[in-house]
């Protein structure tokens, strides 16, 4: 067109005529033609006939090349795996859209959809390119320039990049679900391809065979189809996918995704069996990435959360990692569990082996159903088969994606409807049969707070709005008419169903990922967590339980000047009703009467208690120590705000003790604790077994582990206030100061936890429930069997020597010091300390009142710790 205005604008001077015109515009377009013919025929001759049983050498390490930073992947919605067939929701119909190019530029005319209008506003400029015959030689220096850039080494961070396999149909009205990734998660991933068959189309536009010169000219011209440099044709597929689309037939099976899948998979590591737009493809090699993922196009991925993942479980590439949402239901009768096709991850040890064994395969058996071995087959059941070769041939096994409380890091299913599954109340069916059982599976809300993936929309629009749940505008707080309208205040992007528990569950989610991000950029991440003995695995998180008033301050300062230094995480946890300096009280909530106050930074205000600490100073209510209900939101505030992962250990520790974190991370170590089992331990009191009642863990340091702090958070979050309770036999919201009891009984009833004893090898106490210098006085057998002594047993049974004694030589907490003052005494006496501004030094004339047994015992832990140094 430019040359025929130009030619039109010169005839107008020059007197040519424009039949010459139109001759000469003829002749050249025949010879354009017939030149792209000639190269397109030679370059798809060569493909065609490549050897898909060879390999291509390895990038060595000069030559290893970045990912891509394409985004977008696509879920097939045709190719759904027939074993999860149970998704409710429905593929749209966009034939009206047929007519509309489908990558047009962004000054064309736009559907008026609402789902097409929310990805055009979420692509942020991002660009396709197309195989179309106006492509500019500036579009060709720009895709030279990317992959100059593109193959320059990874020399500042480490690598665990992610390689998204989008297996997909190239059909008009599927396209939708192609720019809604590209919108939204697919802009994550490291690299991104989508593999199609070569037949693209439908009954309305035609078929069109990509791999035939004549059929590509044929499919833009008539159908306005042309595919993007991120799209790879798979021509070797020998079975067509469209014959079913008019067929009566219901025996015949046009769901070959299985073909599809191993073919796409020896593609990514030889680059052989198929083919972009561009020509040359450089994203081919196992090299190119860490990690790799064959997702669904109806998933909503996280990538980063997967470099998270592997990294918390110091996972290599290098080694055999195939994991997933893994099923047991097909163990019967073909002997493996299988990870679900929603989202299907291999480490790069896994890929080379898959692909070698995809390449080995007996073929000769390709139109039969699969019989239980690793073969070719016309089937669905990818999932199958890619489990039986990767145990055939290399003996790996599905690793499932769960966390410690066994919540799943992968949704099979929308998260509003999966959000409240009961395995007892549905029974042992498929999605259930063989799995371990967990708490969560007959409580609900199963599903991590740093998930994978979720499965299951095949409406794009649900793809455009969980983008905005977890990056966009409701994960940012941002004004969006487009949210749904609630009368709560509550922002979300639709009304899901199950809103409350699916809305807490999204808030969980945010959390973490704003934890998780915050860490990774203040150079805190897992992996180098791992190296710091402090910050590493071991990390302790301190909670205390406290009222803010003028009186409690000192013991706020004490605690941050002493022993507080020496956590990980020091948080004081507050009721909303707190006491100025003028001894007004002031309801946070509601701050009624317009007094300001700044709060430090470690305070937590847990706004929903229900009851008030206060009344009890004018003696107007007999019982104000309503701890319980103070403890349990405390630890239900730490998992909802995504503070369970900072961590791997968790005390409620109170105010008046004090406490030894570095021999809190020692006693884990010596007892090879793992914070991802479950671990409530301190000092273990059993006179409550009296009453019926489990041990319990006295309230001055409750040590739990984090997978112990998420299970609790998952019983709290399941209690409803009961004004009148005031029982302690039931795991339940109550109107007490027995924290001690209901804390054993709710994680005993739910959990199948019993309190441990925290004592070192020779049995003695680690944690001494009153004051250091009483504890070392007393006597058993002197003081009787009061109930700190009640059905604790006298002696080892293998070696007979009498335990429980204080104290040992790395105490972990001594209680009772409800003069502050007493942690600088301490902290002077264990650690050395000097003067602190503003703070008063009375405490350096403090005394023993036992001062030999004590200074003996000061003495024997600086000799211990002395030693260990």
């Amino acid at each position: 067109h430019g040359c025929l205005r130009k030619m039109a604008s010169r005839s107008a001077r020059s007197g040519i005529t424009l039949h010459r015109i139109l001759i000469s515009t003829l002749f050249l377009s025949f010879l354009s033609g017939a030149w792209f013919f000639l190269i397109f025929h030679l370059k798809y001759s060569k493909l065609v006939t490549q050897d898909v049983n060879g390999w291509l050498p390895e990038y060595d390490s000069d030559t290893d090349i970045i990912a891509k930073n394409d985004k977008g992947n696509t879920f097939d919605l045709v190719e759904e795996s027939a074993d999860h067939s149970f998704i409710r929701g429905s593929s749209i119909d966009r034939s009206e859209d047929v007519e509309r190019s489908d990558y047009e530029d962004e000054s064309s005319d736009k559907d008026d959809s609402d789902v097409d209008q929310e990805i055009k506003d979420l692509q942020n400029n991002f660009e396709i390119e197309t195989t179309t015959t106006t492509t500019s030689t500036t579009t060709t220096s720009t895709i030279t320039s990317e992959a100059q850039q593109l193959a320059q080494p990874n020399t500042t961070i480490e690598k665990n990049r992610l390689y998204c396999m989008v297996p997909y149909i190239w059909s008009p009205r599927f396209l939708h679900s192609y720019h809604a990734i590209h919108a939204t998660w697919g802009k994550r991933c490291d690299i991104l391809r989508f593999f199609i068959d070569p037949i693209i189309g439908d009954s309305q536009v035609g078929y069109y065979n990509m791999t035939l010169a004549s059929d590509t000219l044929a499919a833009a011209k008539n159908a306005n189809l042309t595919l993007p440099n991120d799209v790879v044709v798979l021509h070797d597929m020998q079975r067509p996918w469209h014959s079913c689309e008019e067929s009566d037939d219901e025996d015949k099976t046009c769901r070959n995704i299985w073909e599809k899948i191993w073919r796409a998979w020896v593609y990514v590591v030889t680059g052989k069996g198929g083919s972009t737009p561009a020509g040359s493809d450089v994203m081919v090699g196992a090299n190119i990435s860490e990690w790799f993922v064959k997702v669904d196009a109806d998933t909503f991925l996280f990538p980063e959360n997967l470099s998270r993942y592997v990294k918390a479980r110091n996972w290599s590439y290098n080694d055999h990692h195939y994991f997933g949402h893994v099923l047991h239901h097909r163990v019967k009768d073909r002997g493996v569990p299988i990870v679900a096709g929603a989202a299907v991850f291999f480490s790069r040890a896994t890929l080379l082996a898959a692909a070698d064994s995809f390449q080995k395969m007996p073929m000769e058996n390709g139109n039969e159903e699969d019989d239980g071995t690793c073969g070719d087959a016309f089937t669905s059941t990818e999932e199958v088969v890619t489990a039986i070769c990767l145990k055939e041939h290399s003996n790996i096994i599905a690793e499932p994606t769960i966390d410690s409380q066994g919540r799943e890091e992968i949704s099979l299913i929308e998260v509003d409807d999966i959000i409240v599954y009961n395995r007892t109340a549905m029974g042992e069916w498929w999605y259930w049969e063989g799995k371990k059982r967990f708490p969560c599976h007959d409580t609900g809300d199963c599903l991590s707070d740093l998930p994978l993936a979720f499965h299951g929309y095949k409406d794009s629009k649900f793809l455009l709005g969980l983008e905005k749940e977890f990056y966009g505008s409701v994960m940012k707080g941002e004004k969006d008419d487009s949210l749904a309208k609630r009368n709560d205040n509550k922002l979300a992007a639709f009304n899901w169903l199950n809103f409350d528990r699916t809305y807490n569950y999204f808030e969980r989610v945010r959390a973490a990922m704003r934890v998780a991000a915050k860490e990774e950029e203040s150079g805190s991440n897992i992996e180098i967590a791992k190296k710091l003995p402090v910050q590493g695995k071991n990390r302790l998180y301190c909670m205390v339980p406290f009222i803010l008033a003028p009186k409690s301050m000192p013991s706020y300062e004490a605690i941050r000047n002493s022993w507080g230094k020496h956590c990980d995480t020091l948080k004081f946890f507050v009721d909303p009703i707190v006491k100025d300096d003028e001894g007004r009280f002031i309801d946070l909530r509601r701050s009624q009467n317009g007094t300001k106050m700044t709060l430090p930074k470690d305070v937590v205000v847990v706004y929903h208690i229900h009851r008030p600490w206060h009344t009890c100073e004018s003696k107007k209510e007999g019982n104000c120590r309503n701890i319980w209900e103070k403890v349990w939101r405390s630890w239900l505030w730490i998992d909802d705000n995504g503070e369970s992962d900072s961590s791997e250990w968790f005390v409620k520790i109170d105010a008046d003790s004090y406490l030894f974190p570095e021999n809190v991370k020692k006693y884990v170590v010596d007892n090879n604790m793992s914070p991802d089992d479950h671990h409530y331990f301190g000092h273990k009191l059993r006179h409550t077994e009296d009453r019926n009642l489990p041990p319990i863990v006295a309230g001055s340091a409750v040590f739990f582990s984090r997978a112990t702090v998420k299970g609790a958070a998952a019983i709290f979050r399941e209690f409803k206030y009961e004004e009148q309770n005031m029982s302690v036999r039931k795991c339940m919201d109550a109107h007490t100061s027995s924290e001690e009891t209901l804390t054993a009984l709710c994680l005993k009833q739910h959990l199948g936890i019993d309190a441990a004893h925290a004592l070192d090898d020779l049995g003695d106490e680690l944690i001494a429930v009153s004051p250091i210098e009483d504890s070392l006085l007393w006597n058993r057998t002197v003081d009787g069997e009061w109930w700190y002594w009640k059905n604790k047993p006298k002696t080892d049974p293998t070696t007979g020597r009498e335990v429980h004694n204080c104290c040992g030589d790395f105490p972990i907490a001594f209680h009772g010091y409800k003069d502050p003052m007493w942690f600088y005494k301490l902290e002077d006496e264990l650690y050395g300390m000097d003067d602190l501004p503003g703070i008063s030094d009375k405490w350096k004339k403090y005394k023993w009142h036992n001062l030999n047994e004590t200074k003996k015992y000061f003495d024997r832990i600086m000799r211990a710790r002395n030693a260990r140094v």
